[in-house]
């Protein structure tokens, strides 16, 4: 069961789509960078308005799918407002579940979500069961450590050491963090 209070709130979501969020981030180059290709399935868990949703559709092409799944109906209506390509699949559920088929996804993409959730290891499991073979999850959250005053507060964000703790728990081979950033990190799983 998610805890709602960790939760960003819906009605907020233009913070998601601010154009300097988009500057920093830059999702198609940072995304084509962690290797998202033509063909690939990929999961963007907590999609939110689209932010990285609409990057990922680009980047997989038609000859590949985005689901995006959110907690948020709300969220999601945003996302429909963009007009996604056929490509992108829309799911609303709640986290941890998370109701797509076994061994399914080349890339489960999780930013700013993990400390959204509750139980943390749930989620883990999860994501390790929607997870094909030789498939990689990426996990991009915030640092309790960070410079910024933006962000979740400090007492619901994660140490990376965590995440990767409850990802090899999980059952997978190989979890670390492969960039820090001053307010955030990025944990590869596979």
């Amino acid at each position: 069961m998610a805890d709602h209070e960790r939760r960003f709130d819906p009605g907020r979501y233009h913070v998601l789509v601010d154009p300097q969020r988009q500057a920093r981030w830059d999702p198609p180059r940072f995304l084509r960078d962690l290797g998202v290709k033509a063909g690939q399935v990929v999961l963007d868990l907590g999609c939110g308005p689209g932010f990285w949703t609409l990057p990922l559709a680009e980047l997989v092409g038609s000859t590949g799918e985005v689901w995006a799944l959110d907690v948020s109906p709300e969220m999601l209506a945003v996302l429909q407002e963009h007009r996604p390509p056929a490509h992108v699949r829309a799911v609303q559920a709640e986290l941890p579940d998370v109701p797509l088929a076994d061994a399914r996804m080349d890339l489960v993409w999780v930013a700013f979500v993990f400390h959204e959730v509750e139980p943390p290891q749930r989620l883990a499991e999860e994501l390790r069961r929607v997870t094909r073979p030789g498939g990689r999850v990426l996990v991009l959250d915030w640092r309790p450590d960070g410079e910024s005053s933006g962000g979740p507060p400090r007492s619901h964000r994660l140490w990376p050491n965590q995440v990767v703790g409850w990802l090899r728990e999980a059952g997978f081979a190989q979890a670390e963090p492969i960039r820090e950033y001053a307010d955030d990190y990025l944990i590869l799983a596979r």
